[in-house]
């Protein structure tokens, strides 16, 4: 099966209709944007919402407290009802002097009244005549936790207090700045959580004349009142916004995942196939790997192999101090005479066992050719290489190869140290020559580069 061939079409297509998909998204997620700019900008020029509280449209009431006569002989009345223009005298000291102006926002004795959290500000515009010091500005809210139809002055009170002085024209007053009074808190004495200000639910709009008032009379013109709020506050906006796009994100979500699940049904059998063949050249490729470095007859890294992972070291920074040790089986081709091929095919598969069990996992190991073996021995001085020579020697040595009858052999050592890989050639042949001189000097011993270390105490010739 050609597996480019039968993929070949379907990347090209995959590829195409990604492409379009992504231009696509691109140019919806951009109109998007666009819609986004064009809703938060625009808001910003809606007309604001309105309510005119002496419009003689307005749904509410107004009235005035009026004194008693009988208390120091005040009196509040109307100079113009219909401008809102009234007048408040006290000549004599009274402990009552009320002078205000209140429009009911619901009908007298109806708790439930106007939500004014989507309002922002208020725009007062009055003349005064007289020597009171400030103007108080107060919004009633009705709380089912403590207040009571029957009683007004249990609704919390939201209040600000402006200098007469700088009254002299429309000013705008921010709702935030409406404050529950000290007073208040302390004559009701509630928890703390009920003196917080709320306009959600406002009953009254008073303008008042607060503290004593005797002496010449007082003027009050109200000439506009209106509060102005949002039909679409920022909150709101921005909400509808991040639900539209989260809306748009799931349904995107969506629409991918029954994509890629109509992908993977059809990719499903060329993704087996793929895995098929790929198991199959894993296994080759192993197969391979293991006839160009591995020796079949011993199991260990044949020459190719050894100097394979010797570069693959020093590409890794292992090859600081390398000791390469040269191993040779003293008289080989007797045994191969005497015992046959067999026999000395165990010999060689039995030296390479010994040699793997006193090596570290680290160290090279592998069959040079023929009865010879090298060990290299990765940061290693000649010294720890000599002492792991010397230990592989007696095992060899000390060890029975074969069947029947049992055979004895021994190994010569030869050890050459280098600082670097790129020196390996130099320090194979020195390896080498210390090979030679062991073999030469008798066998079965281990010489470090021309100088004898051990020597067999059967004194092997």
């Amino acid at each position: 099966m050609n597996i480019n061939a039968m993929w070949g079409p379907t990347r090209i297509g995959d590829k195409a209709s990604s492409v379009f998909n992504n231009a696509h998204s691109i140019r919806l997620v951009a109109a998007g944007i666009l819609l986004t700019l064009v809703a938060i900008v625009g808001r910003e020029y809606l007309p604001q919402r309105t309510v005119n509280l002496i419009d003689p449209g307005f749904e509410g009431k107004h009235f005035l407290y009026l004194a008693n006569d009988s208390a120091g002989g005040g009196k509040v009345r109307w100079i113009d009802e219909k401008q809102f223009h009234f007048r408040c005298h006290y000549p004599d000291a009274d402990s009552y002097q009320p002078c205000a102006l209140t429009f009911m926002l619901t009908p007298p004795g109806v708790s439930h009244g106007v939500d004014l959290r989507s309002y922002r500000s208020i725009t007062l515009d009055l003349s005064y005549r007289g020597n009171a010091d400030t103007i108080r500005l107060a919004i009633r809210t009705f709380d089912p936790r403590f207040s009571r139809s029957n009683d007004g002055n249990s609704s919390r009170m939201q209040s600000i207090n402006l200098r007469a002085r700088d009254i002299n024209g429309p000013i705008t007053i921010d709702l935030g700045e409406l404050t529950v009074p000290e007073w208040w808190i302390a004559q009701f004495n509630l928890p703390r959580e009920y003196n917080l200000p709320n306009f959600d639910n406002a009953t009254a709009l008073t303008i008042d004349l607060p503290g004593k008032l005797s002496g010449p009379p007082h003027e009050v013109e109200l000439r506009g009142l209106q509060i102005h709020g949002e039909w679409l506050s920022r909150e709101a906006l921005y909400l509808g916004i991040l639900c539209v796009w989260m809306l748009c994100a799931l349904g995107t979500v969506t629409w991918w995942l029954v994509e890629l699940r109509r992908q993977h049904r059809r990719q499903k059998g060329e993704i087996e196939a793929l895995v098929e063949r790929t198991a199959q050249l894993r296994v080759e490729q192993d197969h391979l790997r293991r006839q160009a470095t591995i020796d079949p007859l011993t199991g260990v890294l044949n020459r190719r192999g050894i100097e394979q992972s010797i570069a693959d070291a020093g590409e890794q920074g292992l090859g600081a101090g390398l000791a390469i040790v040269m191993v040779d089986i003293d008289h080989f081709k007797r045994v191969n005479d005497a015992h046959g091929h067999d026999v000395g095919d165990q010999v060689l598969r039995r030296v390479a066992a010994v040699m793997a069990q006193n090596v570290r996992a680290n160290d090279i190991l592998g069959r040079w050719g023929g009865e010879e073996f090298m060990v290299a021995c990765v940061n290693c001085s000649a010294e720890h290489a000599a002492v792991v020579a010397q230990k592989i020697r007696q095992r060899i040595e000390a060890s029975a190869f074969g069947a029947r009858p049992r055979v004895h052999v021994t190994a010569s050592f030869g050890v050459a140290v280098t600082h670097t890989v790129g020196e390996f050639a130099e320090c194979l042949q020195r390896a080498d020559a210390a090979l030679y001189h062991a073999k030469s000097h008798g066998r079965n011993r281990v010489v470090i580069d021309g100088e004898l270390v051990v020597e067999s105490t059967a004194g092997v010739a």
